[in-house]
């Protein structure tokens, strides 16, 4: 029986806890049972919370926060980089950098080990307007995190991390 009525989950699919010589019995699953399809819900929902969050109290967009976010961590990066790091296309880096760049919160230099690459970093405006923005965006991580207990937490963080390293290289594979 699978449980494709529920809308938000809260069931587990029959199959999820039995393993056969492949892993977890799938032959069962529904469309709302399938792991992809839960994690596309709550991925789409997580994005439409945060694009509302960052429009409405700041007027930017995802993709800019992501690359002032990345930018204030690890300092000068590539389009590529930025692109790589985030998972967004390098269209979508591009133009928004030349929002941000417009906006005077980033800067461009020639790559010295590249003279077809740039590097953008954050101006000082940039660096102010991500400390400004970071102490909401810490407050809606801790809202979010507080539904579960510690070690919920902490096997949450590690099963992304195991699902983001396996699609990375996957992805790297020619």
């Amino acid at each position: 029986m699978t449980n494709d009525a529920h809308e938000t989950g809260g069931l587990l699919p029959d199959g999820l806890l039995r393993d056969g010589p492949d892993g977890p019995d799938t032959s069962g699953f529904g469309l709302l049972d399938l792991f992809t399809a839960r994690y596309d819900v709550l991925a789409r929902l997580l994005d439409r919370e945060s694009k509302q969050l960052l429009d409405t109290e700041f007027g930017i967009s995802l993709v800019e926060w992501r690359i002032l976010s990345a930018l204030s961590v690890r300092g000068g990066m590539t389009i590529g980089d930025l692109a790589k790091m985030s998972g967004f296309d390098k269209s979508q880096i591009s133009r928004a950098a030349t929002l941000l760049e417009n906006a005077g919160s980033i800067g461009r230099v020639d790559s010295p080990s590249d003279g077809r690459s740039a590097i953008i970093d954050l101006t000082d405006d940039g660096r102010d307007r991500y400390d400004r923005m970071i102490p909401v965006v810490r407050e809606r991580n801790r809202r979010l995190l507080s539904l579960f207990a510690p070690a919920e937490r902490e096997q949450a963080y590690r099963m992304i991390d195991t699902l983001t390293t396996y699609l990375r290289d996957r992805m790297d594979r020619p």
